[in-house]
């Protein structure tokens, strides 16, 4: 086709697909981990059917050019090689590639699935279930969750048009061409077969070989295999592009017969692989309606894409020959088309979820939402029940959460009592908080699971919910003195709650902040002086109350008495009590000096008291100093109480004399005066 008409019918195409795209979709893609099928329904208006305006080369260059522009970070266009007539100078057609994953710049190190389309040039149907399949990938980002899962958790390559020469010269001369369009030397005919150009089973077994039953060495043959195995520029461009992946499942879709086909084809042997590759046949034919069966059963082919893949590479691949036998190799009309999208789009979508684990073994994850969490202090467990048959990676189990739409942040699954299940902790959230979240495993074999199976885009969601009972009432325990360095038991035993108390912190000061856990925690205090320590209990549902107690510490340190010196008195004499020169670090608050007098115990209280003897002996006296924190000491001093002599006689007559005849001298003076004054 002209260039001019290609342009108009690729921006026509284009505006199609945007149109269509979601509509197909729903149809194509199956919801959760169920299949189903759900085909396009047939157009029923009235008139007669629509032509199918099927693309050719430069549409599909055009359109895949387009699409790139559009989703640049998740699809890009790859020339991995040329056609023939590129290489020969004759055309200018190269071999494209559609890369669809999230970071599509990057080889990561994620499954990877293989679409080919159109091997043969008159099978246009296949073309468009590629180009259908890219679609629907890229359209379907961000707005389905499973497509949005696979692009994330995939690297999925499309080659819309193996053989691009052979396409164009089917559209615009002959219709039922089949082969590309090599201008083979010496004969008159064209074109080699290129799903007959593979280099066979490569298994070791000469059946398998190139050049063997179902090929032909004859160029005018429709099944010729070409001068050797990958001869065609075409294909060597596939060889090498397989060589640098690692692609898990291919598929090649072919028209026309209505089958999904597994290796082997070139004879009836079955592969070492036999039950994977039944199992996942059957899963894609219960998806389009197929009958599944091994490629044999349609007819014997060497030099094919399934048996070579397969052989060479150990790709799980599949030849999936699309349209009924009435439809033929193009059906003309769009319903026919679009009843073959719709069967073949979704095994595609399935193919590349499948190719996570082709092998298939059981690997199980099992969680019960609660849907709502009761409010906690302490935070909850989230657990899953994870079970593979390969056994599980613990070293790569994790948890996913997001609150109330925050970014996702990741806590590490930990193994339970429980056989087989692990938890992660979220963390303390208040009431009313919504949680997002999932669960990411790896068995050992490095095939990756989700639960749910399509997260981020599916979560699990739960809500805080507010609290539901009276609040704890805190009890601090009594008062205390304690001494600096001994251990003192705080006690909240007294603490009640209505549904139980979770926690319980206790907070002061000492030489900076102190917090102690626990009901009943052991605290040595490190300076003296009067503490105020609060308690704060939580409940199980974050509701809390605070009480406060009183520790008073002392030092330990002991003041010195000192009593002062012994002393000697005579009897009737007052002796100094003087604890005075006592010391202490502190301030001693309390002197005390006890004794025993005439048989009775005396006691004094003050720094400096004095106490008059009466009775003679030798007294000791003790003194008990104590400080501000309780702590005392004693000292002991001697008083000897000697008797006062009694004077001599003489000594004591001479004076009473003296004061008696003053006495009678001053009598006899009086009465003289008072006769006189008669």
């Amino acid at each position: 086709m002209q260039t001019g008409h290609a342009g108009g019918r690729v921006l026509s195409l284009v505006v199609s697909f945007v149109l269509v795209s979601f509509t197909l979709m729903m149809a194509f893609v199956p919801a959760g981990d169920s299949v189903r099928e759900n085909p396009l329904p047939l157009s029923v208006a009235a008139g007669p059917p629509v032509p199918y305006d099927y693309s050719n080369y430069t549409d599909v260059e055009l359109t895949l050019t387009a699409f790139q522009a559009s989703y640049p970070h998740i699809l890009s266009v790859n020339d991995i090689g040329d056609s023939w007539e590129t290489t020969a100078g004759s055309g200018n057609r190269d071999i494209l590639a559609v890369k669809i994953s999230d970071n599509v710049a990057v080889d990561e190190d994620e499954p990877e699935l293989l679409i080919m389309a159109l091997h043969h040039a008159r099978e246009w149907p296949t073309t468009e279930i590629a180009m259908q399949f890219v679609q629907s990938m890229i359209v379907g980002y961000g707005t389905d969750a499973r497509i949005s899962w696979l692009v994330d958790n995939r690297e999925i390559w499309v080659i819309p048009v193996v053989n691009p020469d052979g396409l164009d010269y089917a559209m615009s001369v002959d219709d039922m061409w089949r082969k590309n369009r090599r201008d083979i030397e010496s004969s008159p005919e064209f074109g080699v077969d290129l799903n007959r150009n593979y280099n066979g089973s490569e298994n070791g077994d000469p059946a398998g070989d190139w050049g063997g039953v179902g090929s032909s060495d004859d160029p005018a043959s429709e099944v010729y295999c070409g001068a050797a195995p990958f001869s065609e520029p075409e294909l060597q461009a596939v060889r090498d592009f397989v060589d640098s992946h690692d692609f898990q499942i291919g598929i090649d879709f072919h028209s026309y017969g209505e089958l999904v086909l597994w290796p082997w084809c070139y004879n009836s042997n079955i592969t070492a692989d036999n039950e994977d590759l039944i199992r996942i046949g059957n899963e894609l034919a219960a998806v389009n309606g197929y009958t599944a069966t091994q490629g044999i059963d349609l007819y014997p082919t060497t030099g094919d894409s399934t048996d070579w893949l397969y052989g060479h590479s150990n790709i799980f691949a599949y030849c999936i020959e699309v349209g009924s036998n009435t439809d033929g190799f193009h059906p003309p009309y769009k319903h026919d088309v679009d009843r073959i999208l719709s069967q073949n789009v979704p095994v595609a979508i399935l193919a590349s979820e499948l190719c996570g684990d082709k092998y298939g073994r059981a690997f199980d994850m099992v969680h019960s939402p609660p849907g709502s969490l009761n409010y906690s202090i302490s935070g909850w467990e989230l657990s899953v029940n994870i079970t593979a048959a390969r056994g599980v990676d613990t070293s790569a189990l994790s948890l996913f959460i997001r609150v109330d739409s925050s970014p996702w942040s990741q806590v590490p699954l930990q193994v339970t009592a429980s056989n087989d299940t692990y938890a992660g902790l979220v963390s303390p959230l208040p009431a009313g908080s919504t949680i997002d979240y999932y669960f990411v495993a790896k068995d050992l074999g490095g095939v990756e699971r989700m639960l749910p199976s399509y997260s981020p885009y599916e979560v699990f969601t739960a809500t805080v919910l507010a609290p539901a009972s009276d609040p704890p009432v805190a009890d601090a325990g009594g008062d205390a003195v304690v001494a600096m360095g001994v251990s003192c038991a705080l006690d909240g035993s007294g603490s009640y709650d209505d549904v139980a108390i979770e926690s319980y912190v206790w907070t002061f000061e000492d030489n900076g902040p102190q917090t102690l856990y626990g009901v009943a925690p052991e605290y040595t205090f490190v300076s003296p002086g009067v503490f105020n320590i609060t308690l704060n209990v939580t409940d199980g549902e974050g509701q809390s109350s605070i009480d406060n107690v009183i520790i008073t510490v002392y030092d330990g340190v002991a003041p010195v008495a000192l009593a002062g010196a012994d002393g000697m008195i005579l009897t009737g004499g007052s002796f100094e009590l003087n604890g005075s020169e006592s010391t202490d670090n502190v301030a001693i608050v309390s002197w005390r000096w006890t004794f025993v007098y005439n048989g009775s115990d005396v006691v004094l209280v003050g720094e400096v008291m004095e106490f008059i003897f009466w009775t003679e002996g030798v007294y000791l006296i003790t003194l008990n100093v104590t400080d501000a924190h309780g702590n005392w000491d004693a000292a002991e001093v001697t008083v000897t109480v000697l008797l006062q002599p009694i004077p001599e006689f003489s000594t004591i007559l001479v004076p009473v004399l003296a004061v008696l005849l003053a006495l009678m001298l001053c009598g006899r003076f009086k009465r003289r005066t008072s006769r006189s004054v008669k």
